[in-house]
């Protein structure tokens, strides 16, 4: 009667224990399954510049003339340059647009002011070059620039093939000016 109820109790134990949930393995697979469902993209989102930049030169021409321009980066405005197509990852590359402000005085009177941008470009050119340019930089080109004749040089670059203009902008003393395409490629 012993060994029975013995057998017995033993039996019943094993039974108890096969309560039908799951080991550990078991759980760490469905866990993992589960993850992978939810299907996570991983997002890197890079901007060049990282921050805020603001470049400002002031050229004395002479005694009584002075151009200062200063070149500075959007931060709500960018150009996507480049993503990437993997479905885990998503890669995006920006390029921060740039404006830039000059001023031309004479005899600390301001003769002549302007803002220089992209877009302002692009709404008197239809070239597709514009669709996705930007600033690069403008200064004064100094080996050209006389007393009476300030030369500015603007470079707008499209950071999607690398193609760029170059743009050579004449003051005279009275404010009047001229722009004229010096170089492209593209």
């Amino acid at each position: 009667m012993k060994n029975s109820l013995l057998l017995l109790a033993l039996i019943s134990m094993v039974f108890l224990s096969c309560d039908g949930r799951q080991t550990k393995k078991e759980a760490l697979e469905r866990a993992i399954s589960k993850f992978n469902l939810k299907n996570t993209v991983l997002e890197n989102v890079n901007y060049h510049p990282e921050a805020y930049v603001e470049i400002v030169t002031d050229t004395i021409i002479s005694n009584s003339t002075n151009v200062r321009i200063k070149n500075y980066s959007l931060l709500d405005e960018q150009i996507l340059v480049s993503s990437t197509t993997d479905p885990k990852l998503k890669a995006l590359n920006y390029q921060r647009v740039f404006e830039s402000e000059i001023i031309i005085s004479k005899a600390s009177k301001d003769v002549f002011r302007t803002h220089i941008s992209a877009k302002q470009f692009k709404a008197i050119d239809t070239d597709r070059f514009w669709d996705s340019a930007t600033l690069q930089h403008a200064w004064v080109n100094q080996e050209l620039s006389t007393v009476d004749d300030i030369k500015l040089d603007i470079a707008f670059i499209n950071p999607k093939n690398n193609a760029y203009k170059l743009y050579r902008m004449s003051v005279d003393l009275y404010g009047l000016q001229s722009l004229n395409l010096i170089e492209e490629r593209g």
